[in-house]
């Protein structure tokens, strides 16, 4: 592969990671034991048990993807330039969606709720930000605690990445590719996981709050920093990952097994504990299939989709305004087909349709915006085209021997 070569699977796994989340929270409306910002009044404990299959490593596989992405970013960039550019990719888009995106979900909440009857205007003018917080109040980030948490990440690790880049560091470095190229591999879940217990006797909840949610972003910064480190060593680890590609699906089917048997269904009793009762058993469980299946996605990934496809390049532009405004989609949606009582699985189809046309409309307006006005909705900038000459002339390869994967 020739040294400017752009890691194609990558922006597989980018995608179909946000496409999964999108299909999960189209879903959890109508998960019975589940309560969400709308609840179908009918459930299927069907589709909840499917789509705890995924509940238990979607996040950590965003996180991964999202490092790994980092990677390219930092590889090529001065410490401002990243700094900047992290910024402008995160917050500009964050605080977007919590002033303007978010405000039409949190008002079709307090119409399904609370009953309340005025404009969605009115709602935002008089109401969405002076009532406090969500959920007493109704200012919040809601799903965007995601790219929260991202940005905090990026400027938070950049000291370590850059510690990392040093000589003085290259014992450090040369131990994570001999573990990595190693069946030790499958013991780096144990970063997120021990952080994740340690913390929790001071931070017991998850709030997607960052302030209170220590345990739970020191896991999250765990699998972003392991996402970044493969793919500074993607050239030295992935022949390994890709040759064990195999084990780790078995690895996490034996887990998934194990899952379904003790805890996703009364089978055997929940003593592992359960998403309702989470133990450090659980946790163990649960971190170690998240890991398999982030290894077997990555090694069948490079093996099979590390390829040049013009979908993907359309939909790669359009993945972060898609999620950006996703959620208050599925909420609309939620809004409008749950009083037709059509039953739980026409209305669930009805909102996972519903939630992809109406999000894949809104990124492909977004691309129609100015590149300025783009930004607000998480529209990444067009590369500047090159004349046909100037295309003809090889390019130097950035630091790190490969192209930026945005």
């Amino acid at each position: 592969m020739p040294p400017s070569a752009r890691l194609h699977y990558v922006d597989w796994l980018r995608v179909s990671a946000f496409l999964i989340l999108i299909v999960y929270h189209s879903s959890v409306a109508f998960f019975p034991d589940m309560d969400w910002l709308m609840k179908s009044p009918q459930g299927s404990l069907g589709l909840q048990l499917t789509m705890d299959f995924p509940r238990a490593w979607r996040l950590a596989l965003l996180f991964f993807v999202s490092g790994m992405g980092t990677w390219f970013t930092f590889r090529s960039a001065t410490a401002s330039a990243f700094l900047k550019e992290r910024f402008v990719r995160l917050f500009v888009p964050l605080i977007f969606a919590m002033c303007v995106i978010i405000v039409p979900q949190v008002w079709f909440e307090r119409m399904a709720e609370d009953g309340y009857e005025g404009s969605l205007l009115t709602f935002w003018v008089t109401r969405y930000f002076t009532e406090g917080r969500y959920p007493a109040g109704n200012f919040t980030w809601a799903h965007m605690w995601f790219v929260a948490y991202l940005l905090v990440m990026s400027f938070l690790c950049y000291p370590v990445f850059r510690i990392l880049s040093h000589p003085r560091a290259k014992p450090v470095t040369d131990w994570f590719e001999r573990t990595a190229k190693s069946d030790g591999i499958y013991l780096f879940f144990l970063l997120p996981l021990v952080l994740n217990l340690v913390l929790t006797p001071f931070f017991p909840r998850q709030t997607n709050a960052l302030y209170n949610d220590g345990a739970w972003f020191a896991a999250w910064a765990s699998w972003f920093g392991l996402g970044f480190l493969v793919a500074r060593h993607h050239a030295a680890v992935i022949a390994a990952i890709v040759e064990r590609r195999y084990h780790s699906a078995a690895f996490a089917f034996v887990l998934t097994t194990y899952l379904y048997l003790f805890c996703f269904t009364d089978a055997g009793g929940h003593f592992l504990g359960n998403y309702a009762d989470v133990t450090p058993l659980f946790k163990l469980l649960v971190f170690a299939l998240a890991w398999s299946m982030i290894l077997a996605l990555v090694g069948f990934g490079a093996k099979y989709f590390d390829r040049e496809s013009a979908a993907l390049m359309w939909l790669n532009r359009k993945i972060f305004p898609l999620y950006i405004v996703h959620q208050t989609v599925v909420i609309a949606a939620l809004y409008y087909v749950l009083p037709l009582d059509l039953g739980v699985w026409p209305a669930w189809f009805l909102v996972v349709v519903a939630t992809f046309a109406g999000s894949l409309a809104f990124a492909m307006l977004a691309e129609k915006l100015p590149p300025r006005l783009g930004l607000l909705v998480g529209m990444p900038a067009r590369r500047r085209t090159l004349p046909r000459s100037a295309a003809k002339a090889p390019a130097a390869a950035p630091r790190g021997g490969r192209t930026v994967n945005t």
